[in-house]
């Protein structure tokens, strides 16, 4: 079946429903323009602006902390804060403090970049349907449940988005419930798919859109919402962390943020590039709230709710080019992050109504080609954008050499600036260091937890907490190119990390009954989407694919 459409967003996060909020206001205003006699041209005539997203409802695979620095809102709509938008608090007290194993130091003065206070804060789940009931109210086209596989072309100009097929079983084969994908088709279609898009790679592939970047750079972030018996309703609250569970050659950090009632947040981000091959994020998280600054905040608290999701951080120094022939590249999907100041949301949705400026201007005109497009990156230029990110490029190379040293660096950027150069640094999974390098010999063990399942959670229950759901007869979305490198190499030189890394303990090595021998068991029914898999494999023989439309987490307010 193909559905044509005027423009299509793929993707229902931030960047594509700012964007297709702003692109319905600017045609609009171009209808009344015209209809007033101030404007030559033809109108558009219900207007057919669509977004098709994975999720089985728009926020549920959205994750971030998120203190939100308001300006994309305010040049969107203006009186924002008028509008009901779900702010959980608004931040009037936060401190940032630096971790010992069993003590903190707090910072005696926070930068400009880490001031927070004044600010929303949101679950981005709750942000994101808000703003698609805005969008809706504009008569956007908005499509849960649908995947995008397969971007469409004719000649070379990208004209659309094929969406993944239903109800096929685990051998490819339509069952009875088979729904072939759709084609929608565009004359513009903007990609706004989060950090690691599938869809964006491929685009990026094509016409070799990083060719003149520095490789995407990405932190996995595990989040957990606690319920506390006497929670502060009245307070809002924003702390950081540095320091312990990581050790000085990891970088991350840790959050903690007031929620609406008596629930807060709390999350532990560390980079994809890190050394540890056994690095485990998800139980990282358990030892800080171990610690006793966190425990005390915490005392009494019980997890309600558990996601993990990647996040670029390699800032403008990753950003590829942003448009091709018919297409444009939006939000975490083109590095629209600040890592220095931990914050993209607003970055994002001014990205995306940006690209949809340059998008209306290629409505009227017709003209979609990639000199049409190219205005896209202009605006970006002449924008906040820029002036907001370009100071911060080598903010993440910054930290290669570890904790301390990155301290070092980042204070001489913030007095004399980062210079025209920009450091270079590979890719993610280029830095795994082998067991023997790294620890001398086989891994450690993990430092012991007792878990109760209620403060300190193992991954499977958590995994529970994040409402993740496939249907498990579908292809394994999970593509592993050689298996056999998983049972060999990876086990003498990595100890195979991805039994370690994944979020989710999609992984794990067992014993065939039957021949004795090791295999990979790959359990994908509780992929949460985070992609670290397909970033962080030093082998790079993982591929994450979309399963089947409506499928994986229900991060719901997280």
């Amino acid at each position: 079946e193909e559905m044509p459409v005027d423009v299509l967003f793929v993707g229902a996060g931030p960047a594509s429903l700012a964007g297709a909020i702003h692109l319905m206001n600017l045609i609009e205003k171009h209808n009344a323009a015209i209809e007033a006699g101030e404007k030559q041209g033809e109108a558009f005539d219900e207007p057919m602006i669509c977004i098709v997203e994975k999720g089985s409802e728009v926020g549920s695979h959205q994750l971030s902390g998120a203190v939100v620095d308001p300006t994309a809102l305010e040049e969107l709509f203006g009186d924002w804060k008028s509008l009901n938008p779900p702010i959980e608090h608004y931040v009037d007290d936060e401190d940032v403090v630096y971790l010992s194993k069993d003590g903190h130091t707090k910072a005696p003065w926070l930068p400009p970049e880490m001031c927070n206070h004044g600010k929303p804060i949101f679950s981005l789940g709750r942000f994101t349907k808000w703003l698609a009931e805005i969008a809706e109210e504009k008569m956007v086209n908005i499509f849960p449940g649908f995947a995008g596989f397969e971007i469409l072309y004719e000649g070379d100009t990208v004209n659309g988005v094929r969406t993944g097929d239903k109800g096929v079983d685990e051998k490819g084969e339509p069952k009875d419930v088979f729904e072939p994908g759709m084609d929608l088709t565009a004359p513009v279609t903007i990609i706004g798919e989060g950090p690691r898009g599938h869809l964006a790679r491929h685009l990026i592939k094509r016409y070799n859109l990083d060719s003149d970047c520095q490789p995407m750079a990405y932190e996995v972030g595990c989040k957990e919402v606690l319920e506390l018996p006497d929670g502060d309703k009245e307070r809002g609250f924003a702390y950081h962390s540095l320091g312990y569970p990581l050790d000085l050659k990891t970088f991350g950090g840790s959050f903690l943020y007031s929620m609406g009632g008596d629930q807060v947040c709390i999350g532990l981000m560390t980079a994809l590039d890190a050394k540890d091959p056994h690095l485990d994020t998800h139980h990282q998280l358990q030892l800080l709230k171990s610690h006793p600054y966190w425990a005390e905040k915490l005392k009494g608290g019980k997890v309600v709710k558990y996601g993990a999701k990647t996040v670029t951080i390699g800032g403008w120094a990753s950003m590829p080019k942003l448009y091709a022939p018919g297409a444009m590249i939006i939000g975490d999907s083109a590095s629209f992050m600040n890592p220095m100041r931990i914050k993209g949301v607003h970055l994002a949705m001014k990205s995306g109504m940006l690209a949809a400026e340059t998008a209306f201007e290629a409505m009227v005109s017709g003209d979609n080609s990639e000199g049409a497009l190219k205005s896209y990156k202009t605006r970006i230029d002449a924008s906040w954008v820029r002036k907001e990110m370009e100071p911060a490029k080598n903010f993440h190379s910054s930290f290669n050499k570890g904790l301390l040293s990155g301290m070092i660096k980042v204070g001489y950027q913030y007095l004399f600036g980062s210079g025209p150069k920009t450091v270079a640094f590979g890719p993610d999974h280029t830095h795994m260091a082998k067991l023997a390098d790294y620890y001398g010999g086989p891994a450690p063990e993990p430092q012991k937890l007792s878990f109760d399942n209620k403060y300190l959670v193992d991954k499977l229950t958590d995994v529970y907490n994040s409402g993740t759901v496939h249907e498990e007869k579908q292809p394994c979305h999970l593509r592993i190119s050689d298996p056999t490198i998983c049972t060999t190499k990876c086990v003498e030189e990595y100890g195979n990390p991805c039994t370690k890394f994944c979020p989710a303990q999609v992984y794990n090595m067992q014993k065939n009954e039957q021949t004795g021998e090791l295999e990979m068991q790959i359990d994908f029914s509780n992929c949460v989407h985070c992609k670290t898999c397909d970033i962080r494999d030093p082998y790079q023989i993982i591929t994450w694919v979309p399963p089947e439309g409506g499928n994986g987490p229900e991060f719901g307010y997280l």
